[in-house]
């Protein structure tokens, strides 16, 4: 039976009744949920820290040296004591005691201006040597002892970072000279470094940049190499960064290179006329104790997915640096004069090895043959033709230069990597020729001739020609000097 209600009197409806019970429902369930964020939000941070304080404790226990840094916001009563057997001590008694231990002691290295911590390497000296006998061994960072020591009329210091050095591998400092495709094994032994120096002047970041170096003859070739160290005065800790060589013995600098306010590091490996520069950036890490590091500049991957951009790099690993320059100076103009901050590097990195084949090429060379050679490293086919041409009397010395390209092929890249992006460059091909002409002989260079795209006959007649007038000429002056043997 239906439910009859009075006239006036109150009548539940459905719709009232859902709009009364929704509002404490949604606050309930907004109420559940940010619970939940802040229980989910304490469990993660107190994992967080527990992983961070169970990894300090084992630092503490195994390596106390990699904490010293805490030092610096404990109380005396509570410093961590870095050394066991070393308390704070005056320089003359840190000296004195490296001594007894046979240690060779080298010279202080301050870490600020108010004399508070100072860098001090420690030596070795190297059994059977007759120069460079002294290697360093370690470096040690100090700190000036503000508390119970500071009525004392002398200054004490602090043992609170330790760093060993190892050396620097054979392979690594030699291998700007050793053909990367060559076979034979890697050397591995270790090269010693001699001394450590500040970098002095305006560097990157807050702390102290260093470079430890040694030396070392291969051939003509006065070899130097080394390490750069990073103080961090924030952690109070040193940290290796890169090893570096240079075969022409140039030591790292830090230079402005990609425009921004931070200066780069660059380390110069050019071999004779062809350029190398390694140039890094700073870039900060989310690494309490390293949180800088060096990050090289690096033509892979293109920083840009366009064809011409890529064109361009693709010549500049090839060793054409200034036809790859020109040729992003145009596609920057065509962005309106705004790249990528990787693109601008990579660029960056690009014009600095143009600066090098440009100024080389530029020069006036007393032979013709390092005429030749510069003009091909800095893309200028037809000017190196030209020298060619009008010297018929250096015909065995350029042949010579060609041939030597053999092992390594610097040459012969450069004239694929031009040949790909524009295949029919007449000097270009004219001087694939005459590399293969010398290399593999006249009928291989006129094989190759054949296999590129179609020729105009005038071009390529002249084009053997040159080849015919080269071997004619190197084999008239062999015969010459023969016969006057």
């Amino acid at each position: 039976m239906a439910h009859r209600y009075p006239s006036g009197d109150n009548q539940p409806t459905v719709g009232v009744i859902k709009g009364v019970s929704s509002k404490p429902q949604s606050r309930k369930r907004k109420r559940m949920r940010l619970s939940s964020i802040i229980a989910i939000t304490i469990l993660l941070t107190g994992t967080g820290l527990v992983i961070s304080f169970t990894w300090i404790g084992v630092l503490l226990i195994f390596d106390p040296q990699q904490v010293g840094w805490l030092n610096s916001v404990l109380p005396e009563w509570a410093q961590i004591p870095m050394s066991h057997s070393e308390h704070p001590q005056t320089i003359q008694q840190i000296r004195d005691s490296l001594s007894h231990k046979q240690k060779i002691v080298g010279d202080t290295i301050a870490l600020d201006d108010e004399d508070n911590s100072f860098l001090l390497p420690v030596l070795r000296q190297r059994p059977n040597c007759l120069s460079d006998c002294q290697e360093v061994v370690e470096l040690r960072v100090y700190h000036l002892e503000n508390l119970q020591y500071q009525a004392q009329p002398e200054k004490y210091y602090r043992l609170t970072n330790q760093l060993p050095i190892a050396g620097i591998e054979e392979s690594v400092a030699l291998a700007p000279l050793v053909d990367p495709t060559s076979e034979n094994p890697e050397v591995s032994d270790s090269l010693p470094l001699t001394e450590v120096q500040r970098f002095e002047g305006k560097t990157p970041g807050r702390g102290v940049w260093f470079y430890l170096r040694g030396q070392r003859q291969q051939g003509t070739h006065a070899i130097a190499y080394g390490q750069i160290i990073y103080y961090n005065p924030e952690r109070a800790n040193l940290q290796e960064m890169v090893s570096w060589t240079s075969p022409n013995g140039q030591l790292p600098k830090w230079e402005q290179v990609t425009g921004d306010s931070a200066k780069e590091l660059v380390i110069d490996q050019t071999v004779g006329l062809e350029p190398q520069l390694q140039v890094y950036q700073v870039k900060t890490v989310k690494l309490y104790l390293k949180p800088l590091q060096l990050e090289a500049i690096t033509l892979t991957p293109s920083a840009i997915k366009d064809d011409s951009y890529q064109n361009a790099l693709f010549i500049a690993r090839s060793g054409l640096w200034t036809p790859a320059f020109q040729w992003l100076q145009s596609i920057k103009k065509q962005r309106r004069g705004v790249l990528p901050a990787t693109a601008q590097a990579q660029m960056d990195l690009i014009r600095l090895h143009s600066q090098l084949t440009k100024t080389q090429a530029d020069k006036t060379w007393a032979s013709p043959s390092q005429q030749v050679l510069a003009d091909l490293v800095d893309g200028r086919w037809e000017k190196a033709l030209q020298v060619f041409e009008n010297s018929p009397e250096n015909a065995q010395e350029i042949a010579t230069l060609l041939k030597a390209d053999k092992d390594k092929g610097r040459l012969w890249k450069r004239v694929l990597a031009a040949l790909k992006v524009n295949p029919k460059r007449a000097e270009v091909q004219a001087w694939g020729a005459l590399l293969l002409a010398v290399q593999q002989g006249e009928e291989q260079a006129n094989t190759w001739l054949r296999q590129q795209p179609p020729i105009k006959t005038a071009t390529l007649t002249n084009i053997q020609n040159l080849v015919k007038k080269l071997n004619t000429r190197v084999t008239t002056t062999q015969t010459t000097s023969g016969n006057e043997e």
